[in-house]
């Protein structure tokens, strides 16, 4: 377990699971799946958690129409299942459609909708997006600076619904 108190809109937690590996993250995943419709929309998993290394969250990007309740609704499913089970779960939608497959692409910027536009990590507080109508927008431009020369090898990311 990693103890770090996060706060995440209406939700908080101090105590996360560790997780190697997508299959350690399955129960989480299953949760997610179950928890809300999905028609319309696949969610997909990216990140460290497809390369076998410890890691304490899961990368999610959800993708289908730009329809600001619905969008809201699955990011905020998301976030809870993720809160409710000590399992960080990093989700976004992309607005563009697009996906960061680290096999192929160099660089890429993509504008996505997050929960929230702020999050609270042992009491220091950041703010990474903006409001604008009904969702909270932020840009991340990949590859991004933490993931160049860690070691990891990224892999093409992997549709779960």
């Amino acid at each position: 377990m990693k103890k770090e108190a996060i706060t995440y809109g209406q939700f908080s937690n101090s105590e996360w699971h560790t997780l190697n590996g997508l299959e350690s993250a399955q129960p989480i995943i299953d949760k997610i799946k179950a928890a809300t419709d999905w028609t319309g929309y696949s969610l997909w998993v990216h990140g460290s958690i497809l390369s076998d290394v410890d890691t304490h969250d899961i990368d999610l990007t959800i993708i289908g129409p730009m329809i600001p309740q619905k969008i809201n609704e699955l990011l905020w499913t998301c976030v809870k299942v993720g809160f409710e089970n000590q399992t960080y779960v990093d989700v976004k939608y992309s607005i563009s459609d697009e996906l960061y497959n680290p096999e192929v692409d160099t660089t890429k910027t993509i504008r996505y909708a997050t929960y929230d536009d702020r999050i609270t990590v042992d009491g220091r507080t950041f703010i990474y997006g903006e409001k604008v109508a009904d969702l909270y927008l932020k840009e991340t431009r990949f590859p991004m600076n933490k993931t160049l020369n860690n070691g990891i090898v990224y892999k093409a990311p992997q549709k779960l619904v």
